[in-house]
């Protein structure tokens, strides 16, 4: 399972949603994540409360991080185009977290209302 910036940051932060993640990353689950994540929550720490390399350290421990390829890059265009129809909002770092899990056949553990419609997603 692939574990998106928005359910590390209920996990760091704590919350009732953090609380079901927090069961996933103790469980003996094989994690994976995204540069694009790690980039996300190092930013988020950075800019709130400074504990960056603290989280950045936790996740590269626990998951294994899936390097961003070619092939990746070019379903996360797609996948972007596609969704821009519909969401105007849609980002291309969601994208690029989508294409990671398509390109291993995982799951994305998230809250992230872009991620509702798409079957890879398990939402919490």
């Amino acid at each position: 399972m692939l574990i998106d910036s928005f359910a590390w940051i209920e996990y760091f932060m704590g919350t009732e949603i953090g609380e079901e993640v927090k069961e996933v990353v103790e469980s003996n689950v094989q994690l994976y994540t995204s540069p694009i994540v790690i980039a996300e929550i190092y930013s988020k720490s950075l800019r709130t409360d400074g504990r960056a390399e603290e989280r950045r350290n936790f996740i590269v421990k626990r998951c294994a991080v899936i390097p961003i390829n070619e092939e990746i890059a070019v379903k996360a265009a797609k996948i972007h185009a596609e969704a821009k129809k519909t969401m105007e909002d849609f980002g291309l770092a969601d994208a690029f977290v989508l294409a990671s899990a398509r390109y291993i056949n995982v799951k994305v553990l998230t809250g992230d209302p872009h991620f509702k419609d798409y079957s890879e997603s398990v939402m919490i």
